[in-house]
């Protein structure tokens, strides 16, 4: 794998280009080949959000931001098996831990990512629902094999899938995952330790991400970060 910050920071993939890869075999498949190696290629050339904007209907479909934070954000994903993030409003950071558990499971065999919010229908419109929207804004020629439910997407061709749950020490402890992404855990109402203390349980990667908030998230933050 070639890791976030050993990639170039900014996409390759212009209008010229992409009319070029998609009609050439030959170049799909050394795109393929790229993106399987390379998540910040991979994320900055082919994944698509959605931004949400007061002045457009529905929002704009956006090439992901090719910023320095996120990229750094993204190789700590990669590189550090427990992370926690403390974040503002407005960052994309639900978009990238949304995409990176997407990229293990499209492109790494035996994957299995649970993916937990407050509620079940927070988790799939919030995690996986923005998951299957970036993966089906990938060319024809890049995306596998994909089938969608109600807080699942499994990829049949590599046995992986990413997995929705509500708020819940119980609900992780059903799954012994490859890792587990907590979505805005500081607002479980006073759940946000259970979660994190069965994820430890059953979890090699935990992958922590909240709006600052206090509580148990502002606890455990800042014990983190004295110690």
């Amino acid at each position: 794998m070639i890791l976030p910050l050993d990639s170039d920071l900014l996409p390759v993939v212009d209008y010229d280009y992409w009319q070029e890869i998609s009609a050439d075999p030959a170049m799909q498949s050394d795109e393929r080949i790229r993106c399987t190696q390379e998540p910040w290629y991979w994320l900055v050339n082919y994944a698509y959000t959605l931004r949400k904007d007061e002045n457009v209907m529905g929002g704009s479909v956006e090439r992901f931001p090719p910023d320095e934070y996120l990229r750094y954000i993204c190789h700590k994903w990669f590189t550090q098996k427990k992370l926690a993030i403390d974040k503002s409003r407005q960052m994309r950071m639900t978009w990238l831990f949304a995409a990176c558990p997407l990229w293990m499971s499209q492109y790494r065999k035996n994957e299995e990512w649970v993916c937990q919010s407050k509620k079940e229908q927070i988790a799939d419109k919030e995690i996986i629902r923005r998951a299957k929207f970036i993966w089906e804004k990938q060319p024809s020629w890049l995306k596998p094999q994909m089938k969608y439910s109600f807080c699942k997407m499994s990829f049949p061709t590599m046995n992986s899938t990413m997995i929705g749950i509500p708020k819940g020490g119980d609900q992780i402890r059903s799954f012994n995952p490859t890792g587990v992404f907590i979505d805005e855990g500081g607002f479980f109402e006073g759940e946000f330790e259970d979660c994190r203390t069965a994820a430890l349980a059953c979890c090699e990667q935990i992958k922590l991400v909240c709006t600052a908030n206090a509580g148990q998230w502002d606890d455990f933050i800042n014990d983190n970060m004295r110690n």
